[in-house]
């Protein structure tokens, strides 16, 4: 625009410079002057010149105020735009709060937010079975409730508690306690456990006799109704794992002492422990039942103690599956004074849609008066496998993806020890236990065949077909009388359970 003005201001400054002497001229030839006219004429031009400077630098000056001002309503019409664009954003983003503001997770989160470390968190399961043996003629159905609370008092400290509610048949229900912790986290890698606990032998009672994780609706032979290791104890664990090799390949280790295992005596009439010796002939002792010792007052002898080590060789990415190798051992004395001895070794293989685990166990217990150890062995193995992808070409899509659901299932397990007690054979069914006396016999043998179909990960419909195959030998300890062949028992169950 400076330029423009000083373009039209030119011609009329050329002819204010060529005007004057043309003036001059034409008056130099007509009249004569004193003045000299070069000099005045000098002078104007000049004059004139810096009129041109003056004006010249008034358009210099008009170029940048130009400048400056378009550059200024583009930096203004640049931060507005970001300026709106940034609303934008905020209002959206306000809009999405808003929005999802009344959703369960949002809500759940803010909650959780609010109470900050003390938190509760619910979890457990509920079954209903029904249960069915043939030689005790049971046809009858039972229920099992297991909420166990959560309570994370800080980032290093839980406390966890199970409460059981059975209901077997023809019976008001029993409460239980199995459980009950206070866990702290030394580390990442280690845990202090104190308080009634899963007894950590072996691979059964911590990670798969909850009923909404067993694959079958009983527990193996060695680990059911009449079981060599007791499955809870009073103590202190430590706890830890590591990573030994490459990703997968870890470890981990279980010790505990707690107060060790006691035995029912309950043909020992007129027994008070801690009596040192029962009233009864100790004979009678021989293949008493073994149970969980949760009082703290009843231990008064040397607590027990135990180890567990378990090793993942395979490396994740070896495509080989994952494999748990696990030994176990389990002492502590009983009757105030008498060893027990327990050790065992398990396994765990799982591949694709293959799942096998396996358990050998054995236990040696001190007796009184010399009358000879009571050596008992048990151990099961079992396999199943998830139908999940199976497609038969000649059935409907809807049979295939029922089939798709179903996971079948075989298990064998077994039992010897010397003597069976007669007055201690349970035959009332509950959940899990078919009620078949066969179970408590001296040299029981067990083969389950079973059906689950799956709705969800934690809900799945059971199916068990139990068969009973005790072997003859050994006597019952409270009358003296020899066993002898106890008749082959079937049962079967059909559960529904749920885990939440």
């Amino acid at each position: 625009m400076g330029r423009l003005v000083f373009g039209l201001l030119m011609p009329v400054v050329l002819s204010l410079v060529s005007s004057p002497r043309s003036v001059a001229l034409a008056e130099g030839d007509h009249t004569s002057s004193s003045a000299d006219p070069v000099s005045s004429r000098d002078r104007e031009i000049q004059e004139i010149k810096r009129e041109i400077r003056l004006l010249q630098q008034r358009v210099d000056e008009l170029e940048g105020q130009n400048e400056r001002l378009w550059k200024a309503n583009t930096e203004a019409k640049s931060s507005s735009e970001k300026f709106e664009a940034a609303t934008t954003q905020q209002l959206q983003t306000l809009q999405g709060q808003v929005d999802s503001a009344s959703s369960p997770a949002s809500f759940a989160e803010a909650f959780n937010r609010y109470l900050g470390n003390y938190r509760f968190t619910l979890v457990g399961g509920a079954a209903g079975s029904f249960i069915y043996d043939r030689q005790n003629n049971i046809n009858t159905f039972a229920l099992d409730l297991e909420p166990i609370i959560l309570w994370r008092i800080s980032d290093r400290m839980l406390f966890e508690g199970t409460v059981e509610a059975n209901l077997p048949s023809g019976s008001s229900a029993e409460y239980q306690l199995p459980v009950a912790t206070l866990q702290y986290f030394l580390n990442d890698y280690a845990e202090l456990e104190l308080g009634i606990f899963d007894q950590p032998f072996g691979d059964w009672y911590e990670d798969q006799s909850p009923f909404w994780v067993n694959r079958f609706i009983t527990a193996p032979l060695p680990y059911g109704a009449n079981a060599l290791v007791p499955p809870t104890d009073v103590g202190l664990q430590l706890r830890g794992g590591f990573q030994w090799g490459a990703m997968g390949q870890v470890a981990d280790y279980t010790l505990w002492t707690a107060n060790g295992p006691g035995f029912s005596q309950a043909t020992c009439t007129g027994n008070t422990p801690p009596s040192p010796l029962p009233t009864c002939t100790p004979e009678a002792l021989v293949g008493d039942t073994l149970v969980s010792v949760n009082n703290i007052h009843l231990n008064t002898h040397t607590p027990a103690f135990g180890a567990r080590f378990r090793i993942y060789p395979l490396p994740v990415d070896s495509d080989l599956g994952r494999l748990e190798l696990g030994a176990s051992t389990y002492d502590g004395k009983w009757l105030n004074g008498f060893w027990l001895n327990a050790w065992g070794v398990d396994f765990n293989y799982f591949k694709g849609n293959l799942q096998t685990r396996g358990e050998w166990l054995q236990t040696y217990r001190q007796m009184p008066n010399r009358i000879g150890a009571d050596n008992r062995q048990g151990w099961y193995i079992q396999a199943g496998y998830f139908l999940t992808g199976l497609r038969l070409p000649f059935l409907p899509a809807e049979v295939n993806q029922l089939i798709d659901k179903l996971e079948p299932l075989v298990r064998y397990s077994g039992i010897n020890q010397r003597a069976a007690v007669q007055n201690e054979i349970l035959t009332t069914p509950e959940i899990g236990f078919n009620g078949s006396p066969a179970v408590f016999a001296p040299h029981a043998r067990e083969i389950a065949l079973g059906l689950d179909y799956w709705f969800a990960p934690s809900i799945v419909w059971q199916n068990e077909f139990d068969f009973e195959l005790p072997r003859a030998g050994g006597f019952y300890s409270d009358t003296g009388r020899a066993v002898g062949a106890t008749p082959n028992d079937r049962a079967f169950l059909s559960q529904f359970a749920v885990g939440f």
